[in-house]
Protein backbone atom coordinates (compact mmCIF):
# COMPACT_ATOMS: atom_id res chain seq x y z
CA UNK A 1 0.00 0.00 0.00
CA UNK A 2 1.48 3.77 -0.52
CA UNK A 3 1.06 4.44 3.20
CA UNK A 4 3.24 1.83 3.86
CA UNK A 5 5.67 2.96 1.02
CA UNK A 6 5.11 6.58 2.47
CA UNK A 7 5.84 5.46 6.04
CA UNK A 8 9.17 3.33 4.91
CA UNK A 9 10.47 7.04 3.51
CA UNK A 10 9.93 8.72 6.50
CA UNK A 11 11.77 6.09 8.48
CA UNK A 12 14.49 6.37 6.16
CA UNK A 13 14.71 9.70 5.89
CA UNK A 14 15.12 9.48 9.68
CA UNK A 15 17.61 6.44 9.70
CA UNK A 16 19.79 8.01 7.19
CA UNK A 17 20.00 11.56 8.94
CA UNK A 18 23.14 10.37 10.96
CA UNK A 19 24.61 8.51 8.83
CA UNK A 20 25.32 11.54 6.62
CA UNK A 21 26.63 13.81 9.28
CA UNK A 22 27.14 16.71 7.20
CA UNK A 23 23.59 17.64 6.64
CA UNK A 24 21.84 16.19 9.27
CA UNK A 25 20.40 19.46 10.18
CA UNK A 26 18.91 20.05 7.02
CA UNK A 27 17.14 16.48 7.21
CA UNK A 28 16.20 17.54 10.88
CA UNK A 29 14.02 21.13 9.20
CA UNK A 30 13.45 18.97 6.24
CA UNK A 31 11.28 16.84 8.45
CA UNK A 32 9.78 19.52 10.17
CA UNK A 33 8.47 21.23 7.07
CA UNK A 34 6.95 17.74 5.92
CA UNK A 35 5.01 18.19 9.01
CA UNK A 36 3.69 21.78 8.51
CA UNK A 37 3.00 20.75 4.36
CA UNK A 38 0.37 18.19 6.38
CA UNK A 39 -1.05 20.59 8.47
CA UNK A 40 -1.54 23.22 5.77
CA UNK A 41 -3.33 20.73 3.36
CA UNK A 42 -5.54 19.16 6.25
CA UNK A 43 -6.62 23.04 7.23
CA UNK A 44 -6.65 24.25 3.80
CA UNK A 45 -8.71 21.26 2.40
CA UNK A 46 -11.07 20.42 4.81
CA UNK A 47 -14.46 21.66 6.41
CA UNK A 48 -15.36 25.17 5.06
CA UNK A 49 -11.85 25.68 3.04
CA UNK A 50 -13.53 28.75 0.96
CA UNK A 51 -12.93 29.90 4.66
CA UNK A 52 -9.27 29.93 5.20
CA UNK A 53 -7.84 32.85 4.57
CA UNK A 54 -8.82 35.85 5.97
CA UNK A 55 -11.41 38.09 4.84
CA UNK A 56 -12.94 41.69 4.56
CA UNK A 57 -16.16 40.40 5.88
CA UNK A 58 -17.27 38.04 8.32
CA UNK A 59 -17.52 34.45 7.03
CA UNK A 60 -20.21 33.30 8.61
CA UNK A 61 -20.65 29.25 9.02
CA UNK A 62 -23.46 27.64 10.36
CA UNK A 63 -21.74 24.62 12.63
CA UNK A 64 -19.82 27.00 15.34
CA UNK A 65 -17.50 28.29 12.83
CA UNK A 66 -16.06 32.33 12.98
CA UNK A 67 -18.38 33.48 16.46
CA UNK A 68 -14.80 35.18 17.55
CA UNK A 69 -15.19 37.89 14.58
CA UNK A 70 -18.76 38.20 15.29
CA UNK A 71 -17.70 39.21 19.28
CA UNK A 72 -14.76 41.50 17.81
CA UNK A 73 -17.74 43.52 15.79
CA UNK A 74 -19.41 43.83 19.15
CA UNK A 75 -16.44 44.93 21.00
CA UNK A 76 -16.15 47.19 18.26
CA UNK A 77 -19.71 48.78 19.08
CA UNK A 78 -18.60 48.58 22.80
CA UNK A 79 -21.23 45.50 23.39
CA UNK A 80 -20.58 42.64 24.92
CA UNK A 81 -22.72 40.02 23.26
CA UNK A 82 -23.20 39.68 19.68
CA UNK A 83 -25.45 41.88 17.65
CA UNK A 84 -28.88 40.71 15.81
CA UNK A 85 -27.91 42.64 12.89
CA UNK A 86 -24.36 40.83 12.44
CA UNK A 87 -25.87 37.75 12.76
CA UNK A 88 -28.30 38.52 9.80
CA UNK A 89 -30.32 35.45 7.70
CA UNK A 90 -27.44 33.19 8.13
CA UNK A 91 -28.59 31.12 11.01
CA UNK A 92 -32.15 29.45 11.94
CA UNK A 93 -34.76 30.17 14.20
CA UNK A 94 -35.63 27.30 16.55
CA UNK A 95 -38.56 27.14 19.00
CA UNK A 96 -37.39 25.97 22.55
CA UNK A 97 -38.23 27.23 26.35
CA UNK A 98 -42.37 27.48 26.39
CA UNK A 99 -42.05 28.33 22.77
CA UNK A 100 -39.76 30.79 22.99
CA UNK A 101 -37.66 32.10 19.57
CA UNK A 102 -34.30 31.91 19.63
CA UNK A 103 -31.49 31.90 17.38
CA UNK A 104 -30.04 28.46 16.48
CA UNK A 105 -25.97 29.32 17.01
CA UNK A 106 -24.70 26.34 18.78
CA UNK A 107 -22.54 26.79 21.99
CA UNK A 108 -23.16 30.31 22.24
CA UNK A 109 -25.32 31.33 25.19
CA UNK A 110 -28.60 33.01 25.71
CA UNK A 111 -29.14 34.36 28.82
CA UNK A 112 -32.31 37.38 29.24
CA UNK A 113 -32.88 37.71 25.75
CA UNK A 114 -29.14 38.11 24.01
CA UNK A 115 -27.12 36.00 22.83
CA UNK A 116 -23.26 35.82 24.04
CA UNK A 117 -20.30 34.45 22.66
CA UNK A 118 -19.96 31.25 25.55
CA UNK A 119 -16.18 30.70 24.95
CA UNK A 120 -13.91 32.61 26.55
CA UNK A 121 -12.39 36.43 25.03
CA UNK A 122 -8.66 36.01 25.14
CA UNK A 123 -8.49 34.58 21.48
CA UNK A 124 -10.49 38.10 20.75
CA UNK A 125 -8.01 40.11 22.37
CA UNK A 126 -4.56 38.63 21.23
CA UNK A 127 -5.73 37.80 17.75
CA UNK A 128 -8.90 38.88 16.29
CA UNK A 129 -9.11 42.40 17.77
CA UNK A 130 -5.93 43.25 16.96
CA UNK A 131 -5.45 41.42 13.53
CA UNK A 132 -8.55 43.59 12.56
CA UNK A 133 -7.50 47.31 13.57
CA UNK A 134 -4.18 46.76 11.58
CA UNK A 135 -5.36 44.71 8.15
CA UNK A 136 -8.98 45.83 8.60
CA UNK A 137 -9.69 41.99 7.38
CA UNK A 138 -10.87 39.09 9.79
CA UNK A 139 -9.07 36.48 10.70
CA UNK A 140 -11.24 32.99 10.13
CA UNK A 141 -10.69 30.19 13.17
CA UNK A 142 -9.04 28.26 10.23
CA UNK A 143 -6.34 30.73 9.42
CA UNK A 144 -5.53 31.09 13.61
CA UNK A 145 -5.30 27.85 14.36
CA UNK A 146 -3.30 26.99 11.90
CA UNK A 147 -0.55 29.09 13.16
CA UNK A 148 -1.09 28.21 16.76
CA UNK A 149 -0.77 24.18 15.90
CA UNK A 150 2.56 24.94 13.93
CA UNK A 151 3.48 27.02 17.27
CA UNK A 152 1.97 24.14 19.49
CA UNK A 153 3.93 21.58 17.82
CA UNK A 154 7.34 23.72 17.27
CA UNK A 155 6.97 24.04 21.01
CA UNK A 156 6.79 20.62 21.90
CA UNK A 157 9.68 19.63 19.91
CA UNK A 158 11.62 22.24 21.61
CA UNK A 159 10.63 21.02 25.44
CA UNK A 160 11.36 17.46 24.92
CA UNK A 161 14.72 18.93 23.76
CA UNK A 162 14.97 21.20 26.70
CA UNK A 163 13.95 18.70 29.16
CA UNK A 164 16.77 16.34 27.65
CA UNK A 165 19.33 18.92 27.57
CA UNK A 166 18.56 20.11 31.76
CA UNK A 167 18.71 16.23 31.91
CA UNK A 168 22.26 16.32 30.51
CA UNK A 169 21.09 14.26 27.61
CA UNK A 170 22.17 14.79 24.01
CA UNK A 171 19.81 12.52 21.86
CA UNK A 172 20.82 11.96 18.15
CA UNK A 173 19.42 13.42 14.71
CA UNK A 174 17.64 9.70 13.73
CA UNK A 175 15.78 9.61 16.63
CA UNK A 176 15.08 13.73 16.81
CA UNK A 177 13.75 13.04 13.45
CA UNK A 178 11.30 9.95 14.36
CA UNK A 179 10.37 12.31 17.27
CA UNK A 180 9.13 15.29 15.09
CA UNK A 181 7.05 12.89 13.20
CA UNK A 182 5.99 10.84 15.70
CA UNK A 183 4.96 14.64 17.92
CA UNK A 184 3.10 16.05 14.66
CA UNK A 185 0.88 12.79 13.78
CA UNK A 186 0.29 11.64 17.30
CA UNK A 187 -0.66 14.91 19.20
CA UNK A 188 -4.45 14.78 17.65
CA UNK A 189 -3.35 18.11 16.01
CA UNK A 190 -4.39 16.89 12.18
CA UNK A 191 -8.06 15.98 13.96
CA UNK A 192 -8.20 19.77 15.05
CA UNK A 193 -6.98 20.49 11.82
CA UNK A 194 -9.02 18.77 9.74
CA UNK A 195 -12.59 20.38 11.82
CA UNK A 196 -11.45 23.74 12.95
CA UNK A 197 -14.44 25.28 14.66
CA UNK A 198 -14.48 27.65 17.46
CA UNK A 199 -14.16 24.99 19.87
CA UNK A 200 -10.46 24.51 18.52
CA UNK A 201 -9.37 28.16 19.02
CA UNK A 202 -10.39 27.99 22.48
CA UNK A 203 -8.14 24.78 23.19
CA UNK A 204 -5.33 26.00 20.79
CA UNK A 205 -4.85 29.14 22.09
CA UNK A 206 -5.22 27.60 26.15
CA UNK A 207 -2.34 25.31 24.79
CA UNK A 208 -0.11 27.60 23.25
CA UNK A 209 -0.32 29.82 26.75
CA UNK A 210 0.73 26.60 28.88
CA UNK A 211 3.21 25.60 26.50
CA UNK A 212 4.66 29.00 26.56
CA UNK A 213 4.80 29.31 30.30
CA UNK A 214 6.70 25.98 30.82
CA UNK A 215 9.24 27.75 28.37
CA UNK A 216 8.88 30.77 30.55
CA UNK A 217 9.70 28.38 33.90
CA UNK A 218 12.53 26.71 31.65
CA UNK A 219 13.88 30.55 31.38
CA UNK A 220 13.35 31.15 34.93
CA UNK A 221 15.26 28.21 36.49
CA UNK A 222 18.02 28.87 33.89
CA UNK A 223 18.32 32.71 35.23
CA UNK A 224 20.16 33.69 37.70
CA UNK A 225 19.26 37.38 38.21
CA UNK A 226 16.86 38.13 40.52
CA UNK A 227 15.65 41.10 38.40
CA UNK A 228 15.38 39.18 35.10
CA UNK A 229 13.35 36.12 37.02
CA UNK A 230 10.87 38.16 38.31
CA UNK A 231 10.56 39.72 35.12
CA UNK A 232 9.76 36.11 33.37
CA UNK A 233 7.62 35.30 36.24
CA UNK A 234 5.45 38.80 35.51
CA UNK A 235 5.01 37.17 32.17
CA UNK A 236 4.88 33.17 33.05
CA UNK A 237 1.69 34.58 35.29
CA UNK A 238 0.21 36.72 32.34
CA UNK A 239 0.51 33.70 29.71
CA UNK A 240 -1.26 31.72 32.29
CA UNK A 241 -3.88 34.02 33.27
CA UNK A 242 -4.73 34.30 29.82
CA UNK A 243 -5.00 30.51 29.43
CA UNK A 244 -7.95 31.21 31.79
CA UNK A 245 -9.72 33.38 29.46
CA UNK A 246 -9.36 30.53 26.99
CA UNK A 247 -10.18 27.64 29.18
CA UNK A 248 -11.79 28.34 32.57
CA UNK A 249 -10.41 25.02 34.13
CA UNK A 250 -6.73 26.43 33.33
CA UNK A 251 -6.82 28.14 36.38
CA UNK A 252 -6.11 25.21 38.52
CA UNK A 253 -2.51 25.21 36.91
CA UNK A 254 -1.82 28.25 38.66
CA UNK A 255 -0.72 26.81 42.16
CA UNK A 256 1.36 23.93 40.00
CA UNK A 257 3.23 26.69 38.63
CA UNK A 258 3.53 28.76 41.88
CA UNK A 259 4.42 26.08 43.68
CA UNK A 260 7.30 24.87 40.82
CA UNK A 261 8.35 28.38 41.46
CA UNK A 262 8.68 28.54 44.89
CA UNK A 263 10.22 25.06 45.06
CA UNK A 264 13.22 26.04 43.09
CA UNK A 265 13.50 29.36 44.94
CA UNK A 266 13.72 27.40 47.86
CA UNK A 267 16.23 25.22 46.94
CA UNK A 268 18.18 28.21 45.29
CA UNK A 269 18.38 30.55 48.37
CA UNK A 270 15.82 29.64 51.48
CA UNK A 271 15.88 33.28 51.35
CA UNK A 272 12.27 34.18 52.52
CA UNK A 273 12.32 37.35 51.71
CA UNK A 274 12.96 36.52 48.09
CA UNK A 275 10.20 33.96 48.15
CA UNK A 276 7.61 36.45 48.97
CA UNK A 277 8.62 39.45 47.01
CA UNK A 278 8.32 36.61 43.93
CA UNK A 279 5.26 35.61 45.35
CA UNK A 280 3.87 38.68 45.14
CA UNK A 281 4.79 39.48 41.17
CA UNK A 282 3.49 36.42 40.49
CA UNK A 283 0.02 36.95 42.10
CA UNK A 284 -0.46 40.64 40.60
CA UNK A 285 -1.24 39.36 37.17
CA UNK A 286 -3.86 37.17 38.64
CA UNK A 287 -5.50 39.91 40.45
CA UNK A 288 -5.87 42.18 37.06
CA UNK A 289 -6.18 39.68 34.80
CA UNK A 290 -8.74 37.98 37.11
CA UNK A 291 -10.86 40.88 37.94
CA UNK A 292 -11.39 41.40 34.57
CA UNK A 293 -12.46 37.96 33.78
CA UNK A 294 -14.84 38.57 36.74
CA UNK A 295 -15.83 41.67 35.26
CA UNK A 296 -16.92 40.35 31.95
CA UNK A 297 -18.81 37.16 33.88
CA UNK A 298 -20.51 40.07 35.63
CA UNK A 299 -21.86 42.20 33.19
CA UNK A 300 -22.77 39.40 30.72
CA UNK A 301 -24.40 36.83 33.10
CA UNK A 302 -24.86 38.38 36.28
CA UNK A 303 -21.88 36.03 38.14
CA UNK A 304 -18.49 36.58 38.77
CA UNK A 305 -18.47 32.45 38.01
CA UNK A 306 -20.67 32.14 35.44
CA UNK A 307 -18.87 31.52 31.83
CA UNK A 308 -21.82 30.65 29.88
CA UNK A 309 -22.00 27.33 30.51
CA UNK A 310 -25.45 26.92 31.71
CA UNK A 311 -27.12 28.99 29.26
CA UNK A 312 -25.51 27.37 25.91
CA UNK A 313 -27.13 26.65 23.06
CA UNK A 314 -27.39 22.70 22.01
CA UNK A 315 -29.36 20.21 23.24
CA UNK A 316 -27.82 19.18 26.21
CA UNK A 317 -30.40 21.36 28.43
CA UNK A 318 -26.84 22.12 31.02
CA UNK A 319 -28.71 24.11 33.16
CA UNK A 320 -29.54 20.96 34.80
CA UNK A 321 -26.57 18.98 34.16
CA UNK A 322 -24.17 17.56 36.90
CA UNK A 323 -21.45 15.54 36.50
CA UNK A 324 -21.15 12.24 37.65
CA UNK A 325 -18.02 10.19 38.43
CA UNK A 326 -19.62 7.45 36.86
CA UNK A 327 -19.05 9.59 33.45
CA UNK A 328 -15.45 10.51 34.19
CA UNK A 329 -14.95 6.46 34.29
CA UNK A 330 -16.75 6.12 31.22
CA UNK A 331 -14.67 8.33 29.72
CA UNK A 332 -11.26 7.20 30.83
CA UNK A 333 -12.45 3.90 30.02
CA UNK A 334 -12.87 4.59 25.92
CA UNK A 335 -10.64 7.93 25.97
CA UNK A 336 -7.28 5.41 27.00
CA UNK A 337 -8.71 1.97 25.93
CA UNK A 338 -11.58 1.85 23.11
CA UNK A 339 -10.40 -0.67 20.23
CA UNK A 340 -10.97 0.87 16.44
CA UNK A 341 -13.91 -0.74 14.96
CA UNK A 342 -12.31 -2.28 10.94
CA UNK A 343 -13.16 -0.64 8.02
CA UNK A 344 -13.28 -2.14 4.38
CA UNK A 345 -11.39 0.69 3.18
CA UNK A 346 -8.94 1.97 5.90
CA UNK A 347 -8.41 -0.68 7.92
CA UNK A 348 -9.17 1.23 10.86
CA UNK A 349 -11.81 3.51 12.09
CA UNK A 350 -12.90 5.91 14.52
CA UNK A 351 -15.43 3.93 17.27
CA UNK A 352 -18.80 5.22 18.10
CA UNK A 353 -18.63 6.11 22.46
CA UNK A 354 -22.13 5.75 24.80
CA UNK A 355 -22.72 6.04 28.17
CA UNK A 356 -21.66 9.89 28.56
CA UNK A 357 -24.53 12.25 29.29
CA UNK A 358 -22.91 14.94 27.20
CA UNK A 359 -20.50 14.05 24.66
CA UNK A 360 -20.47 10.80 22.49
CA UNK A 361 -18.49 10.90 19.28
CA UNK A 362 -16.24 8.28 17.36
CA UNK A 363 -13.23 8.13 18.87
CA UNK A 364 -9.80 5.26 19.47
CA UNK A 365 -8.37 4.90 22.88
CA UNK A 366 -5.20 6.75 22.79
CA UNK A 367 -3.29 3.48 23.72
CA UNK A 368 -3.65 2.30 20.30
CA UNK A 369 -3.62 5.13 18.38
CA UNK A 370 -0.66 6.26 20.09
CA UNK A 371 1.21 3.42 21.40
CA UNK A 372 4.38 5.78 22.47
CA UNK A 373 2.52 6.45 25.51
CA UNK A 374 3.47 3.25 26.69
CA UNK A 375 6.42 4.67 28.03
CA UNK A 376 4.88 6.22 30.67
CA UNK A 377 5.01 2.98 32.74
CA UNK A 378 8.32 4.55 33.25
CA UNK A 379 7.43 8.08 34.67
CA UNK A 380 7.96 6.71 38.27
CA UNK A 381 11.77 5.61 37.62
CA UNK A 382 12.19 8.96 35.09
CA UNK A 383 11.31 11.20 37.70
CA UNK A 384 13.20 9.58 40.00
CA UNK A 385 16.15 9.97 37.98
CA UNK A 386 15.52 13.10 37.08
CA UNK A 387 14.77 14.14 40.63
CA UNK A 388 18.35 13.46 41.94
CA UNK A 389 20.41 13.95 38.47
CA UNK A 390 18.54 17.73 37.75
CA UNK A 391 15.92 19.46 39.47
CA UNK A 392 14.99 21.67 36.74
CA UNK A 393 14.13 18.61 34.68
CA UNK A 394 12.23 17.22 37.17
CA UNK A 395 10.23 20.44 37.72
CA UNK A 396 9.78 20.95 34.39
CA UNK A 397 8.60 17.27 33.81
CA UNK A 398 6.36 17.19 36.84
CA UNK A 399 4.47 20.43 35.61
CA UNK A 400 3.74 19.05 32.25
CA UNK A 401 2.75 15.81 33.96
CA UNK A 402 0.40 17.57 36.74
CA UNK A 403 -1.74 19.98 33.49
CA UNK A 404 -1.78 16.68 31.78
CA UNK A 405 -3.91 14.84 34.50
CA UNK A 406 -5.83 17.78 35.30
CA UNK A 407 -6.65 18.08 31.60
CA UNK A 408 -8.19 14.45 31.18
CA UNK A 409 -9.74 14.38 34.67
CA UNK A 410 -11.64 18.07 33.85
CA UNK A 411 -12.18 17.14 30.10
CA UNK A 412 -13.22 13.50 30.69
CA UNK A 413 -15.77 14.42 32.97
CA UNK A 414 -17.50 16.79 30.09
CA UNK A 415 -17.89 13.98 27.51
CA UNK A 416 -15.88 11.45 25.10
CA UNK A 417 -14.72 13.82 21.93
CA UNK A 418 -11.40 13.88 19.85
CA UNK A 419 -11.15 17.32 20.70
CA UNK A 420 -11.28 17.16 24.69
CA UNK A 421 -8.77 13.99 24.11
CA UNK A 422 -5.77 16.36 22.62
CA UNK A 423 -5.90 18.29 25.30
CA UNK A 424 -4.10 15.98 27.47
CA UNK A 425 -2.76 13.78 24.38
CA UNK A 426 -0.47 16.57 23.21
CA UNK A 427 1.06 16.77 26.64
CA UNK A 428 2.04 13.57 27.27
CA UNK A 429 2.96 12.60 23.87
CA UNK A 430 5.81 15.33 25.15
CA UNK A 431 6.39 13.44 28.13
CA UNK A 432 6.45 10.26 26.66
CA UNK A 433 8.80 10.71 23.72
CA UNK A 434 11.53 12.56 26.41
CA UNK A 435 11.05 9.63 28.37
CA UNK A 436 11.91 7.02 25.37
CA UNK A 437 14.93 9.31 23.97
CA UNK A 438 16.33 9.27 27.90
CA UNK A 439 16.69 5.73 28.27
CA UNK A 440 17.82 4.80 25.17
CA UNK A 441 20.06 7.43 24.87
CA UNK A 442 21.70 6.61 28.74
CA UNK A 443 21.43 3.16 28.65
CA UNK A 444 24.96 1.25 28.10
CA UNK A 445 23.25 -2.08 27.61
CA UNK A 446 23.39 -2.53 23.79
CA UNK A 447 21.05 -5.70 23.91
CA UNK A 448 18.28 -3.73 25.84
CA UNK A 449 19.27 -0.37 23.47
CA UNK A 450 18.93 -2.64 20.22
CA UNK A 451 15.38 -4.06 21.55
CA UNK A 452 14.28 -0.43 22.78
CA UNK A 453 15.08 0.55 19.05
CA UNK A 454 13.58 -2.09 17.32
CA UNK A 455 9.93 -0.96 19.70
CA UNK A 456 10.58 2.58 19.31
CA UNK A 457 10.56 1.75 14.99
CA UNK A 458 7.41 -0.22 15.53
CA UNK A 459 5.57 1.95 17.61
CA UNK A 460 6.47 4.71 14.77
CA UNK A 461 5.49 2.53 12.03
CA UNK A 462 2.04 1.39 13.94
CA UNK A 463 0.96 4.91 15.62
CA UNK A 464 1.58 6.47 11.69
CA UNK A 465 -0.80 4.30 9.93
CA UNK A 466 -3.11 3.88 12.62
CA UNK A 467 -3.50 7.51 13.19
CA UNK A 468 -3.30 8.25 9.48
CA UNK A 469 -6.12 5.76 8.63
CA UNK A 470 -7.94 7.19 11.35
CA UNK A 471 -7.95 10.14 10.03
CA UNK A 472 -9.52 9.48 6.49
CA UNK A 473 -11.77 7.05 7.71
CA UNK A 474 -15.68 7.40 7.09
CA UNK A 475 -16.48 8.12 10.56
CA UNK A 476 -14.37 11.47 10.31
CA UNK A 477 -16.67 12.66 7.35
CA UNK A 478 -18.06 14.82 9.70
CA UNK A 479 -15.42 17.21 8.77
CA UNK A 480 -17.84 19.19 6.57
CA UNK A 481 -21.33 19.87 6.64
CA UNK A 482 -21.99 18.33 3.57
CA UNK A 483 -18.82 15.99 3.23
CA UNK A 484 -16.24 16.44 0.23
CA UNK A 485 -16.49 12.83 -0.92
CA UNK A 486 -14.50 13.43 -3.80
CA UNK A 487 -11.18 14.41 -1.69
CA UNK A 488 -12.12 11.65 0.64
CA UNK A 489 -12.17 9.12 -2.13
CA UNK A 490 -9.34 10.34 -4.00
CA UNK A 491 -6.84 10.19 -0.70
CA UNK A 492 -8.51 7.35 0.47
CA UNK A 493 -7.98 5.13 -2.91
CA UNK A 494 -4.35 6.57 -3.30
CA UNK A 495 -3.26 5.61 0.04
CA UNK A 496 -5.27 2.37 1.05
Amino acid sequence: MMLSAIIAILLLLSLSANVVKKYKKIFFLFSILIVLSFYFFLSKNFFYPENFYPNKEVSYCKLCCNYYDLLTDSIKEKKLYILADRIGDYFFSIKRNNNSIILDLLDTSLYKGRIYLYFGVTPVLLFYLPFNFITGLYLTDKFLVFILSILIFLLSIFLVKEILKKANVVSSTNNDIISVFLIGICNLLPFILMRTAIYEVAITTALILVLLSVCLLSLYLETKSLKKQNFIILFLSCSLCLAVGARPHSVLFIPIFLFSIVYSKYHENKDMKDIMRQISVFLIPCIIVGTMLALYNYFRFDSIFEFGWKYQLNPHNQQNFVPQFSDFIISIKNNFFKLPDMNEKTIFSLAKTYGHQVGNESIVGIVWSCPIILFLTLLPNFLKKLYKENRNAFILSFVILSVAVINAFVTCFIGMIIRYVFEYLSLIVILAITIFLYYIETTKDKILKAFLYIVFIFIFYCSVFINISLLFCKENLYTHPEPIVDIYSKIVSFLF
